[in-house]
């Protein structure tokens, strides 16, 4: 019986530090960005921040590197990255994000088939990206470009049979401005995508590279991970999903040990009570 308990003990301890390190390993990917994205009013997926209308003014708004190395950081690329959660227009809500960045002679043809993509991890698979959206340029000096949808599996990426969201850039000099929008809270999405919720924290990948036959993962040249918590909408919920199940989870496991630790110790009294009784 002792050895019995001492297993289920061991074994549900166990369990429990496999949990918790589910949300903690950062494995070669490195330490991602942590932030939180409120609400605002939805841009104009444009390539254009038009300040006539506020366009982007309550949006979170970062300034990050994309590196080479996520783990050796060096020489990176300096971007802006603005994130923007919108509610329903005109019935499903959107997370939306915009980067920013500028390179010399940036329209000379070494560039032409330049893109960003963004790659997203579900909230239940930290750092497993299976889904990507790229804006990739065939020719930036004109502003020749593609909004792409893929999903990825083991590192190959298929094209979405149907794309689900919307992105565009645009060239002014030197500066580009990508920017993207998606479904928050779609039901009718497609298996091919990561559903985005609210109360959640899912992992967005930003990529930066140039492929001339849309050879991904081939042609990304540098990188960097955000790790966002998608607030609820103004009026919701105040609490994380992904915590509130993490608590739940730590409650029953120690609840659990208790009661065992309780019931063996119950059970070696009684055991002894008996040999007394027997030796009586």
């Amino acid at each position: 019986m002792k050895k019995n308990i001492t297993r289920i003990i061991t074994l549900i301890f166990i369990t429990q530090v496999l949990l918790s390190s589910a949300c903690l390993i950062r494995n070669s990917y490195g330490t991602p960005i942590e932030t939180e994205v409120g609400f605002g009013t939805a841009p104009v997926i444009d390539g254009v921040i038009d300040v006539t209308k506020n366009e982007w003014n309550s949006a979170e708004k970062l300034t990050i590197s994309l590196f080479q190395n996520l783990v050796n950081q060096s020489d990176g690329l300096p971007i802006d990255l603005w994130i923007l959660q919108a509610e329903p227009s005109p019935n499903i809500y959107s997370m939306n994000f915009l980067i920013r960045f500028d390179l010399h002679d940036h329209s000379s043809s070494k560039y032409d088939n330049e893109f960003i993509g963004i790659l997203i991890a579900d909230w239940e698979d930290s750092l497993n990206f299976t889904d990507a959206k790229i804006v990739q340029f065939s020719n930036i000096s004109e502003n020749t470009l593609e909004y792409l949808d893929y999903n990825i599996v083991d590192t190959v990426y298929y094209e979405d049979t149907f794309s689900d969201g919307e992105g565009t850039a645009n060239l002014e000099s030197n500066e580009v401005i990508y920017e993207f929008s998606m479904p928050v809270e779609n039901v009718e999405g497609g298996i091919e995508d990561v559903e985005l919720d609210h109360g959640l924290i899912f992992d967005f990948k930003i990529v930066f590279g140039n492929a001339t036959d849309y050879d991904y993962p081939e042609g990304i040249l540098i990188s960097n991970i955000v790790s966002i918590d998608l607030k609820f909408p103004p009026g919701g919920p105040v609490y994380n999903i992904g915590e509130l199940l993490m608590s739940i989870s730590t409650i029953i496991v120690f609840a659990t040990i208790g009661g065992l630790y309780v019931f063996y110790i119950y059970r070696i009294t009684q055991l002894k009570k008996e040999i007394e009784r027997i030796r009586s």
